[in-house]
């Protein structure tokens, strides 16, 4: 497993502790806490609606680097469902947009930005200096090689999926959770959803999925609460109901989960 070294003697500064007060007040939320997300860094590959609303809730948070990942350029139809986004910023690079917003909002934040396509090429690369993944990818084929890649060097992964007027969450631990692949297999998504213009999205609905992952990603970096491994949160907005799939194991013929039995 690839590690980073961490300076685990810095502590607040008094500009942090007046910034990050609320969420200091929250039971269990200690200054410790806090300093693992300042010394955290997230590499978030895509900048869906999704990507990039889980991006501005992390920063606000105050993980300390993002590396954002993204090569396309900001559209029309972009503007309606990104929250960082606007007319004014079709056709520019949608990750220094998105970068320069979050820098912006958050001073201190390092951000850096890889205006590149996510490829079999360069994933483990992009993953090896973080500590962990979120994933904002548009293709489901590209999600499927984000799981393999944090499979194999071990690194977490949260993964969101918006299908019509629902969303789900998973949070794909190395060694504690199946994979990406024997848990769309669990689901019945054999036929993954399609992806690209047309398939039809929501800015509200992308935003709660964000949401929901910036909420795991800084569970897991603090480790606060539970992690939810092994099981699938999904929530179908027309319906308001809430489904907690559990039981996702990995299968014993899949060359990720099978390792470890």
């Amino acid at each position: 497993m690839y590690k980073r070294r961490r300076n685990t003697n810095k502590s607040l500064t008094a500009a942090q502790l007046e910034r990050f007060a609320n969420q200091l007040a929250l039971p269990g939320m200690t200054a410790e806490r806090q300093q693992r997300l300042v010394q955290a860094t997230v590499v978030v590959l895509g900048l869906n609606a999704t990507g990039t609303t889980c991006a501005m809730h992390l920063a606000q948070a105050g993980v300390g680097r993002l590396i954002l990942v993204d090569c396309e350029f900001v559209g029309i139809s972009d503007v309606a469902v990104h929250p960082l986004l606007s007319m004014a910023d079709v056709g520019s690079c949608k990750a220094e947009i998105v970068a320069e917003r979050l820098r912006t909002m958050c001073p201190e934040l390092r951000v850096e930005v890889r205006a590149q396509q996510f490829d079999p090429h360069n994933a483990e690369s992009l993953l090896y200096e973080a500590d962990l993944a979120v994933e904002g990818l548009s293709n489901w084929q590209d999600k499927l090689l984000a799981s393999d890649n944090c499979m194999h060097v071990l690194k977490p992964l949260i993964h969101a999926g918006l299908i019509e007027f629902s969303f789900h969450v998973f949070s794909m631990m190395p060694g504690r959770s199946a994979c990406l692949r024997c848990v769309f297999s669990n689901l019945g998504l054999d036929d993954l959803p399609a992806s690209g213009p047309g398939r039809g999205e929501m800015g509200a609905i992308a935003g709660l999925a964000g949401a929901f992952q910036a909420a795991e990603a800084i569970k897991i970096i603090t480790r606060l609460g539970t992690i939810s491994g092994n099981h699938l949160l999904r929530f179908d907005v027309l319906r308001s109901e809430f489904d907690d799939m559990t039981r996702l194991t990995g299968r014993s013929d899949c060359p990720d989960c099978g390792r470890w039995g």
